[in-house]
């Protein structure tokens, strides 16, 4: 009896299965390069939103800052600012400062909302929250703000904002 004989240097087909697993994996690749690609304005705009957010809420404090050295009660108080505050809702809106769209800006450029609430831990004092949004990105900023008396020898007294080290962002 005889046997078949194996033909071992039949290779047709080879270059074909070669071929396409290279084409396949060269197709994996650039499909990781397409992702990657379109992952990058994401992340750069992300970025640019957050930090044009937080110029938003810097400048939102400091427009804070203007609004109480404006609005001090005849007793030297911010009282007629906190008036709607409550236990439950201790944060009181800054009037004109709610949802604020900065000069020279739109409000689909950003905004800035600028609130109150007493500060139990100092005399005259009170917290400044300033939120700025842009798009998705909000950031947030807070400082304590007190009053104090500065005495002159030579003219009258003046009360005036004084902005302590208690700085946070979020």
């Amino acid at each position: 009896m005889t046997r078949p004989v194996a033909r071992l240097g039949d290779e047709r087909g080879v270059a074909l299965i070669l071929g396409l697993v290279v084409l396949m994996i060269l197709s994996a690749l650039m499909l990781a390069f397409f992702a990657v690609s379109a992952l990058e304005p994401r992340i750069s705009r992300n970025l640019h939103d957050a930090s044009r957010a937080r110029w938003l809420a810097e400048a939102g404090i400091e427009l804070g800052y203007g609004l109480l050295a404006a609005t001090v009660a005849a007793d030297g108080t911010w009282s007629a600012l906190l008036a709607t505050a409550t236990a439950d809702a201790p944060w009181v809106a800054l009037p004109s400062l709610d949802r604020a769209v900065l000069s020279g800006l739109t409000s689909a450029e950003g905004t800035c909302t600028v609130s109150i609430r007493n500060d139990s831990r100092i005399a005259d004092g009170v917290i400044v929250r300033s939120v700025g949004t842009v798009n998705a990105a909000t950031r947030t900023i807070e400082a304590a703000v007190r009053q104090v008396t500065v005495r002159s020898e030579s003219g009258p007294s003046v009360r005036v904002i004084q902005v302590t080290g208690d700085w946070r962002e979020f």
